[in-house]
């Protein structure tokens, strides 16, 4: 799979990242997790998946990995008609990955097929589903603040620092 769709992608990580910050957090945009409390910034990133292959789920978590500024993401699924238990594996562990940095994975636009699967598998709270891309921003407005989308970064992002790498992507 190649990584043409990723110029057009942005992530979004959800409000549901709340709950893993404790019931000591004053405000949804606090990460009280480490020695340093992190303000969680009011940004996501929206990214495209073209298709629900593994090779393109793969990619898309790479690119998040290398390339993500802030831990929000919003995925737009709505080209994606099918998508395989492994290819959902990797959108799971990505969201948790996410979530221990303060933020969380959002999709926007599922088809029926990939709304049964999430449900049937019960990763609805790691990767909560909306109609769109705009319904999914409007979830994360809840908190009060104003959501601005953000580029991924040229080059490598600071936000994850692991030095692993994926081939072909």
């Amino acid at each position: 799979m190649g990584v043409g769709y990723a110029m057009g992608t942005v992530c979004a990580l959800s409000r549901r990242g709340r709950a893993l910050l404790g019931s000591e957090a004053s405000s949804p945009a606090l990460r009280t997790e480490g020695p340093d409390p992190l303000i969680r910034p009011a940004q996501y990133h929206l990214l495209l998946l073209p298709d629900g292959s593994w090779d393109a789920v793969e990619c898309l978590a790479a690119m998040i990995r290398r390339r993500a500024t802030v831990p929000t993401v919003i995925v737009d699924v709505s080209a994606v008609h099918r998508l395989t238990i492994d290819a959902l594996a990797i959108l799971v562990r990505k969201a948790m990955r996410l979530h221990s940095v303060g933020g969380e994975m959002l999709l926007a636009g599922p088809h029926p097929a990939v709304r049964k699967l999430i449900l049937r598998t019960a990763t609805g709270s790691l990767l909560p589903a909306y109609a769109g891309s705009a319904a999914a921003v409007r979830a994360l407005a809840q908190d009060g603040r104003t959501w601005h989308r953000t580029n991924l970064a040229s080059v490598r992002g600071a936000l994850f620092t692991d030095s692993s790498v994926v081939h072909g992507c």
